[in-house]
């Protein structure tokens, strides 16, 4: 009786092997989706990142005065004055807000200063696009090494030259 109970259980060690293998399968598949998954929110943010910063780059090219380019950013934009620059915030849809208790997004326009020439001023401006949150599985190795990580999407270095 012996003989015949051990080869039963050949059977049933395969079938034991086979879920094993199955269920680290299945594991690894879903970590690549969730990793896909996390890479295409990330590069649709970029997408519309590069958009906004297109956007708010080609207005200032289009400006004609500095008092028009303060104008446009200040109250046009809304954007509040910070460190030398402006700060725009923005909500889950891409709407511009002032509560920054909504925003996910955040734009800073740096003032990188002005070069003065006999026929006019050179601005220069920085416009970095930022993520409040960090990516998950993405920037995993960051927030590690620094718990206050948040994402760059988007740096534009962009310069309008104005006459007087």
């Amino acid at each position: 009786m012996n003989r015949g109970s051990s080869k039963s259980l050949l059977p049933l060690v395969e079938i034991l092997i086979s879920i094993g293998i199955f269920a680290v399968a299945v594991v690894l598949t879903l970590q690549l989706f969730l990793l896909a998954r996390f890479l295409g929110d990330k590069t649709s943010d970029t997408a519309m990142a590069i958009f906004e910063v297109q956007n708010v780059a080609e207005s200032i090219k289009s400006m004609k005065t500095g008092a028009e380019l303060e104008k446009y950013i200040s109250e046009d934009l809304g954007a509040a004055e910070s460190d030398g620059g402006y700060i725009l915030y923005y909500n889950s849809s891409w709407d511009i807000t002032g509560d920054t208790d909504e925003a996910q997004y955040i734009l800073k326009i740096s003032d990188m200063g002005k070069d003065a020439y006999d026929s006019g001023s050179l601005y220069k401006f920085k416009l970095d696009f930022y993520k409040f949150a960090a990516y998950p599985f993405i920037d995993n190795n960051k927030l590690a090494e620094n718990p206050d990580y948040i994402p760059l999407l988007v740096s534009v270095d962009a310069n309008k030259f104005m006459e007087k």
